[in-house]
């Protein structure tokens, strides 16, 4: 099945609407930040914190989409799939960056993509706390430092010619599987600055031109769509670990130079072989 062409005015529309879903999800989120949250966690064998906050975003952008468009799809990390009768899914993660959300640094934001049979579409990363959008998708990319703002700029990734460097921004110094913790601990020691922590952030900040490869595992749909989105509309390159596309989650490698994304996936691939 073929994909859909939209017009202008539809692609506005789909932006526009986009961003006010975000905006209201906003609200709720920044009137929770910094406040002392009853903090749950949804896993038993890892600390996964949920708290009112993610519930209560994610329920407000539900029931804006289902108003906007009652026939598409629905996917969301604290309720779950909703099926509709078209090609289109909305893919929602209400805080991502919880961790840094009940921590009190603004590093997390609120995810919001369209896909259409499992392409990326469109996507928004939203930080309420500092006010910044980002937005890619169709082709092109952009950012405001705040909503009411009327100067978007374009959003366009730097080139890079080596790892040696690079900026490269990943969650965790550790992580539980050590075949990639010998490549991510290389890839580390052979960057020029490593970052730590970041969240979506890190994805906006590839796609802005100020950092050059962002590495992450064991993600969800809902994690990845809207960086996806936003990477690829600012010239940038997403894929699997071993260099594979398309992607719903899992391992990924986001970069935004060519050179430094093939010396990632090298290193990651000589390790494999090793085995």
């Amino acid at each position: 099945m073929g994909s859909k062409i939209f017009t202008e005015r539809e692609k506005q529309s789909l932006l526009l609407n986009a961003i006010d879903i975000v905006h209201e999800a906003g609200k709720i989120t920044i009137g929770y930040f910094k406040q002392n949250l009853v903090i749950e966690n949804k896993d038993e064998n890892f600390f996964n914190p949920v708290t009112v906050a993610d519930r209560s975003a994610e329920k407000k952008i539900r029931e804006m989409i289902e108003k906007l468009y009652p026939n598409d799809s629905i996917l969301g990390e604290e309720y779950g799939r909703k099926s509709g009768s078209t090609d289109f899914t909305w893919i929602i993660d209400p805080i991502d960056g919880t961790k840094a959300f009940i921590s009190g640094i603004p590093t997390w934001g609120i995810l919001l993509s369209l896909v259409e049979n499992s392409k990326p579409i469109m996507g928004v990363i939203y930080q309420p706390f500092t006010g910044e959008l980002f937005w890619g998708g169709f082709g092109k990319a952009f950012k405001k430092g705040n909503l009411k703002s009327d100067d978007p700029q374009s959003l366009i990734v730097r080139k890079c010619r080596s790892l040696a460097n690079a900026v490269v921004a990943t969650s965790s110094p550790t992580i539980p599987n050590q075949l990639f913790q010998t490549s991510l601990d290389e890839v580390m020691r052979l960057s020029k600055l490593d970052r730590y922590g970041l969240d979506c952030y890190a994805y906006a900040m590839l796609a802005d031109g100020c950092i050059d490869a962002v590495i992450e595992f064991g993600l969800q749909e809902y994690d990845i769509r809207a960086p996806e989105a936003i990477v690829l509309s600012a010239g940038g390159i997403i894929s699997n670990l071993d260099g594979s596309y398309p992607l719903t989650g899992g391992d990924v490698i986001a970069s935004g130079d060519p050179r430094v994304h093939e010396q990632i996936i090298k290193i990651f691939s000589n390790n494999f072989q090793q085995l």
